[in-house]
């Protein structure tokens, strides 16, 4: 049996360039992955897929990506052989952290050792475009990358300086295609540029002290105005010590960047008393 953990992230940056004739999005983006992750066991078996999630709350199926990554797998390697898949959820479904893409990688990676590694890295990128645009980031080993084209397009960032992070979701979740689909490219009060580069030298800058407050994601000016409590928890967190705060992905859940794990969980005691749930991960996936 083989072992792997399929860590959670966050998009510490996220601007949205122009929709594709395909119906994807190119991206100028920052992800960073999280020690918080769920846990992916493998095991060879005579033939078929069989994926068990503990707890009943996920599908078992073809509507899950686990189970998708590994008939991807087979179909790519003609391997006859079959898998059995157990799911550990640790990371909140629907949040923004980009959980069913890193089980689906974790899948992936997994399975080529098991098998004798048929495929190279390359080639497991390619077959995880096919699952989602996350799911190369999380099958490149860096832990942090810049993110181009659909998110395909990686270039491994050092982050330099260590940091921990604080999440909280409001208690609901959020459709990454709603979210995507009612971003507005132009708006009367704000003209996007199509194409835009990166404003400054080096995107690098983004870990200083001095440009984290500056952390902006294109989709909070469409899930913000539909679920304004995001802006309160934002607030709340700044309030409350954090170098900076940002709605991950397409949301609802928002994450701050402390200087060290007490400021951090500090902040998420006086969160206790709401809906939702509360995460303190004591740094960055290393």
């Amino acid at each position: 049996m083989l072992s792997r953990k399929a860590p959670a992230k966050i998009n510490l940056y996220l601007k949205i360039l122009r929709r594709r004739d395909d119906g994807y999005h190119e991206l100028d983006t920052v992800m960073a992955k999280l020690l918080l992750a769920d846990r992916i066991e493998l095991e060879e078996q005579p033939s078929g897929i069989s994926l068990l999630c503990p707890g009943g709350a996920l599908p078992v199926d073809e509507r899950n990506l686990a189970f998708r990554a590994a008939r991807l797998f087979f179909e790519r390697t003609a391997i006859d052989r079959g898998i059995r898949i157990r799911l550990e959820k640790n990371i909140p479904v629907a949040a923004g952290l980009g959980g069913g893409s890193s089980d689906a990688a974790a899948v992936l990676l997994g399975m080529n050792e098991i098998f004798g590694c048929p495929l190279s890295l390359e080639n497991l990128e390619d077959v995880g475009k096919r699952l989602g645009a996350d799911v190369p980031f999380f099958i490149q080993p860096a832990p942090c990358c810049h993110a181009e084209g659909i998110g395909e397009i990686l270039r491994p960032l050092s982050m330099g300086t260590e940091y921990s992070v604080l999440l909280i979701n409001p208690g609901f979740s959020v459709s990454t295609r709603w979210a995507y689909e009612n971003f507005a490219l132009t708006t009367p009060a704000n003209t996007y540029i199509l194409g835009r580069e990166w404003q400054d030298n080096s995107i690098e800058q983004l870990f200083s002290r001095h440009y984290l407050p500056r952390l902006t994601n294109d989709l909070e000016s469409v899930t913000c105005v539909r679920y304004p409590e995001i802006t309160s928890i934002k607030a709340k967190i700044l309030q409350n010590g954090a170098l900076a705060t940002l709605m991950s992905g397409s949301g609802p859940t928002v994450f701050g960047i402390f200087d060290a794990p007490d400021a951090a969980r500090q902040c998420a005691a006086s969160f206790e008393k709401r809906s939702g749930w509360t995460i303190v991960v004591t740094e960055f996936m290393g």
